[in-house]
């Protein structure tokens, strides 16, 4: 079983998956991906996918990348979803903050991670988020907990 760690970017620019790799590296981390720094898919500037394989006795993270321009109507989906979500629990600040930086949204990483993540997995999985989040004004959604602030403080609590 797995569930979704997101990421909600408020601005256009995102990194290069090679970007996302150096950060990783230089953060002392090993791992292979897919696809591969040899592959012409990881050179690709508007890139969608990449799977990260942090342990190999471990299923791999994959990471998807989805946009408002894109001709698939997943970003506006679950845009959509997390919007109704929001107006449904009580009016508070929290609610208020996180429901703006829905609608503004313009990217949505998702994460899907395994239920049975290693702690190393989760340390590797925090320096992408941290990583993304610094580069694409982001903020960070966790399933069946909610939408934390730039501080790594809980703004609203979605099950």
């Amino acid at each position: 079983m797995s569930y979704y760690v997101r990421v909600f970017s408020l601005v256009e620019d995102y990194p290069s998956l090679f970007a996302i790799c150096e950060e990783l590296s230089e953060s002392g981390f090993s791992f292979a991906t897919s696809p591969g720094k040899g592959e012409p898919e990881f050179d690709e500037i508007d890139w969608s996918t990449m799977l990260f394989q942090y342990d190999e006795n471990q299923k791999p993270i994959e990471l998807e990348r989805n946009t408002r321009f894109q001709e698939d109507n997943l970003f506006a989906e679950e845009q959509e979803e997390f919007l109704e979500q929001l107006k449904s629990l009580p009016v508070s600040k929290g609610q208020k903050k996180a429901f703006e930086i829905v609608k503004d949204m313009v990217q949505i990483y998702a994460f899907e991670v395994d239920e049975d993540i290693t702690e190393a997995g989760w340390d590797f999985l925090e320096c992408m988020l941290d990583f993304i989040c610094d580069a694409t004004d982001g903020y960070v959604q966790v399933d069946e907990e909610g939408i934390y602030d730039k501080d790594g403080k809980l703004l609203v609590e979605i099950h």
